[in-house]
């Protein structure tokens, strides 16, 4: 009797607890809506008409684990509304590189989303250039340029190594580095971002992309315009 008795509280308690989780479940998704549909392109861009220059090269360090596809895209589109001309996307493993058509089908779907009949929708604005990188555009992307260099010098394709063509070599970051880096996560470091290209680069860190608003992605630009631009110094 006493062992039935354990067994029903047992059952009681993990029926209680698939309830708290689907509550849960729906309290996030009822959360994560009202995130999304409270802004708007105009809504958008009239928060961010009085911030300053914007920057031209915004690269996004993603450092967290199985970020959703949906929270991923929405920094993208907020760059683009602002007229980002490059995009870096950036994991260590190189995994987002592998959902880039899941990226490229949620990016369309919230960008149509986000700039619904908006006055200030940016459609006139050039496609912005959207790189994907990772760990290998770091050392390994220096092996192939200084191989590539040698093999151009023996054949005769150049005379001599200049600075301008040699950042023809990388195949990223070659004339375009980032003006200001969005990292996600709570670790601080760089994780095996290619160092020659942030030199400049002026960082700042958000715990989290998990369901990231454009409350949060504004905040992040009146840090950065309220930094002293090193230019060099």
């Amino acid at each position: 009797m006493m062992f039935e008795g354990f067994l029903f509280v047992i059952h009681l308690f993990l029926h209680t607890y698939c309830q708290l989780q689907v509550v849960a479940q729906c309290f996030i998704n009822l959360l994560r809506w009202w995130r999304v549909n409270k802004w708007n392109a105009d809504i958008f861009l009239n928060q961010t008409k009085n911030l300053g220059k914007i920057p031209g090269h915004v690269s996004l360090m993603f450092l967290e684990e199985d970020t959703p596809v949906e929270d991923i895209v929405k920094p993208i589109v907020w760059c683009i509304c602002l007229g980002v001309t490059t995009i870096s996307l950036y994991d260590y493993y190189g995994r987002l590189r592998s959902k880039k058509l899941d990226i490229d089908k949620e990016l369309r779907e919230y960008y149509s989303d986000f700039t619904k009949n908006c006055r200030n929708s940016p459609k006139n604005q050039p496609s912005p250039r959207i790189q994907f990188v990772s760990v290998e555009n770091g050392r390994t992307d220096l092996v192939y340029a200084a191989r590539d260099i040698a093999q151009d010098l023996l054949n005769g394709v150049v005379k001599e190594v200049t600075k301008v063509n040699y950042q023809n070599y990388h195949k990223v970051f070659r004339n375009d580095h980032p003006d200001l880096m969005m990292k996600f996560g709570i670790h601080t470091t760089l994780a095996g971002y290619p160092p020659w290209p942030v030199h400049l680069t002026e960082i700042i860190s958000l715990p989290t992309c998990h369901m990231i608003s454009p409350y949060n992605f504004l905040d992040c630009l009146n840090r950065y315009f309220k930094i002293e631009k090193r230019v060099g110094k």
